[in-house]
C-alpha cells in the first residue's frame, strides 16, 4: 500500500509520486507499506518493503517521478538475508 502522508508540503508531487508507485504491480498489496513525504526539494519514503529488491524498485520509480526533487529512502526491508 502507498500513501501520500498527511506531513506532506507539495502535495502535487508526492501524489505523482504516490501514482507511479501504487501503479507498480509489486508495490501493491502485502508487499509493501510506504508513506510519501514531499517538501518543497525533498521526497522521502518511509515505511517498509518486504524485500531489498522492492525498497530499491520503489527508491527508482521515485527518482523518475519526483523531477528536481532529491528522494531519500527510510524504507526498511522486513526479510533478512540469512548469513553464510
Amino acid at each position: 500500500m502507498v500513501r501520500v502522508s498527511n506531513q506532506t508540503i507539495d502535495q502535487r508531487t508526492a501524489w505523482r509520486v504516490r501514482d507511479a508507485l501504487a501503479r507498480h504491480p509489486s508495490l501493491s498489496g502485502s508487499s509493501a507499506s510506504i508513506d510519501v513525504l514531499a517538501y518543497r526539494s525533498e521526497v522521502i519514503l518511509a515505511g517498509w518493503a518486504v524485500d531489498d529488491h522492492l525498497r530499491q524498485l520503489a527508491l527508482r520509480l521515485a527518482r523518475r517521478t519526483a523531477g528536481h526533487c532529491v528522494v531519500q529512502s527510510r524504507l526498511r526491508t522486513t526479510r533478512q538475508v540469512p548469513n553464510r
